[in-house]
């Protein structure tokens, strides 16, 4: 009687294991929403996604720059963010700031690189950026 109640407990424990792990199987590659945090599972490389990314540099509590992507995918081990839809913001004090925005972009957190790759447009005062390129030193030849 004993060794029945045994088995059969044996088998109810083997089949919860078994249809957990079939539900692990099958909702693999699909995301989890928890919120505003999407977990999924990464391709090859890649460490972490973000929806909605956004990052900004401020210096002496001056907001300097903002980074804003629709998708960014985090690459620790070579330190690159790669990211869709890319919005730049630079800020250049009394309320003038100018817009670049990108389908796609490469961030790298150690040096602050920005690069933006299609569809490259910039927006902001025209004053602003013909006073800076007149300022630049001027190449002899």
């Amino acid at each position: 009687m004993i060794n029945t109640i045994r088995r059969v407990l044996l088998l109810l424990a083997l089949g919860v294991i078994g249809l957990a792990g079939f539900y692990f199987l099958k909702n693999m590659g699909t995301s989890v929403d928890i919120g505003n945090v999407k977990i999924k599972v990464m391709g090859e490389g890649v460490d972490v996604e973000i929806e909605n990314f956004k990052i900004a540099h401020e210096n002496k509590g001056v907001k300097e720059w903002e980074l804003k992507a629709d998708l960014a995918q985090i690459n620790n081990k070579l330190d690159l963010t790669k990211m869709r839809n890319v919005e730049m913001i630079l800020h250049k004090g009394e309320g003038k700031q100018y817009i670049i925005t990108a389908d796609s972009g490469i961030y790298k957190s150690k040096t602050e690189d920005v690069s933006l790759d299609g569809n490259v447009k910039l927006v902001g005062s025209a004053e602003g950026l013909k006073q800076r390129l007149s300022s630049s030193p001027k190449k002899s030849d």
